[in-house]
Parts: structure tokens; C-alpha cells; sequence
């Protein structure tokens, strides 16, 4: 899987496995267009990806993760929306570049066929979104 090297989150948020600027491309794989259930964005310093785990299944895990490859350090808060409301994660973190930060919702419920979008909501510069996974 594509996302399959995880480093620690520092604060708040635990470790796991936009508007400004969208990545619109058609899905490669059955659920994503990075990888199977994964989808991911490429920003100008970094890759934003998205990953629902158990797909298909209830209840499922949903994992975002941002991979900082330039730029300043950055203060952050991890989103997804699965089509009917928009979930938080614990709590803004700070990045910087070289560094890699995960949040993962266990015991999720999304709605069947939903399309779950990953968010990046960065302070002082907007809010980044990956193209939808969704498990139909």
C-alpha cells in the first residue's frame, strides 16, 4: 500500500499506519487514485493521501496523512468528509519539512458507496483536499 511507512504524529493527534488546490484525476485503482482505497493529491510541498481501511465493511478505518517534502513548518489539523459531515481529528499539530504526520478514525460508519475525502486544513494558507475513495 502506498502508505504503508508511518512516522509518529507529535501532539495531540494519534499515530497510525482542498480548496486551494485539487488534484482531479481519474481513479487508477478500485476505490482510489493512488493506490486500493487510497487516494492522494501532490501540493506544492507535499503529498496529501487519504486511505479507508476495511473498505466495504462496517465499521471501517479512515487514515489521512501528509508527507512534508518542503516549505516551512506548517500548523495543521487533519479532516475527512464522507459526503455527509466532516470529521476532526484531535487537535492542530505542527510540520516541517521531512517530516510525516498520520491521523487515523477507527470505528467508522460511513454511509455505503460514500465518497471520503482527506482535508488538510493548514493556518494562514487554506484548506487541501484529496479526490474521493469510495468502496463501490
Amino acid at each position: 500500500m502506498a502508505v504503508a511507512s508511518l512516522v509518529s504524529m507529535a501532539g495531540p493527534a494519534q499515530a497510525a499506519t482542498p480548496h486551494t488546490a485539487h488534484h482531479a484525476a481519474k481513479p487508477a485503482f478500485q476505490g482510489g487514485n493512488c493506490d486500493y482505497y487510497v487516494s492522494c493529491t501532490s501540493l506544492s510541498n507535499g503529498t496529501l493521501y487519504v486511505s479507508v481501511f476495511d473498505a466495504g465493511s462496517r465499521p471501517s478505518e479512515i487514515q489521512d496523512q501528509y508527507v512534508k517534502t518542503g516549505g516551512g513548518t506548517i500548523t495543521a489539523r487533519f479532516e475527512y468528509n464522507d459526503g455527509s459531515s466532516i470529521h476532526y481529528d484531535n487537535g492542530a499539530f505542527s510540520q516541517g519539512s521531512g517530516q510525516t504526520k498520520t491521523f487515523e478514525w477507527k470505528n467508522q460508519y460511513p454511509a455505503s458507496c460514500a465518497p471520503i475525502v482527506g482535508i488538510l486544513s493548514v493556518s494562514g494558507q487554506g484548506t487541501f483536499q484529496t479526490p474521493p475513495v469510495d468502496d463501490c
